[in-house]
């Protein structure tokens, strides 16, 4: 018996298609299969059983393509839900992780501190974009889970800090041992942007990061 493989390679299957085996449609399966049909040897015909299981074959690979375009839908769908909630989120605090944390004329930097185990002796560290320390918290012992901080923007000599950007960090003995713990602060979302290539929602911060929807555990 020809295979397909067979007589794709002789004439017939030639003129039928002049497409890559990876853009073989349904039309052309359909002529493939005629000429293996006419081309086959009348001493050795076509066993049923193989014939129709490459006509299973190809209907489950025509049943995946249709699978992935009904996949790409519903992604489509998906984004186009995920844009309009984000565009919800301009105006609002959101808590995420980043680098620095933005502090407005009279306003204060809040945020969420994070620990897996119990942490003793706890301490929240504010620091310039220069690395100098200019206040700090001694928050205590945190459980697991951990909490939430807000600092008032108040020097360590009681005067009032410049708005700006300030990097807010923690640290706390967790079995003895000092260790750094993560953190996380909220900031107003000023923008929303879409990236149409891969589906990404981007939201502008008012610290000036840019951080995905997906990084938000929170918002107020």
């Amino acid at each position: 018996m020809n295979t397909i493989e067979q007589v794709f390679g002789s004439t017939a299957a030639t003129n039928a298609s002049n497409k890559s085996r990876e853009e073989l449609g349904q039309e052309d399966f359909m002529k493939l299969m005629v000429a293996q049909l006419k081309n086959q040897d009348p001493s050795n015909p076509a066993d049923n059983t193989e014939f129709l299981g490459q006509i299973a074959q190809f209907s489950m690979v025509s049943g995946i393509d249709d699978l992935g375009l009904s996949f790409d839908s519903v992604a489509s769908n998906l984004y186009a839900t995920q844009a309009m909630q984000a565009s919800q989120l301009v105006g609002k605090n959101v808590l995420v992780d980043t680098e620095t944390a933005s502090l407005v004329e009279g306003g204060k930097i809040e945020g969420a501190i994070y620990t897996e185990s119990p942490v003793a002796n706890a301490r929240l560290i504010i620091q310039d974009l220069n690395g100098t320390q200019v206040s700090y918290q001694d928050i205590g012992s945190l459980q697991e889970g951990g909490a939430q901080f807000s600092w008032d923007g108040l020097l360590e000599d009681g005067s009032a800090a410049n708005p700006g950007q300030y990097v807010v960090s923690a640290e706390g003995l967790v079995n003895g041992e000092l260790v750094a713990l993560p953190v996380q602060h909220f900031s107003k979302v000023e923008s929303v942007s879409v990236d149409r290539n891969n589906s990404n929602v981007q939201l502008r911060l008012q610290s000036g990061n840019n951080v995905s929807i997906s990084q938000v555990s929170e918002f107020k």
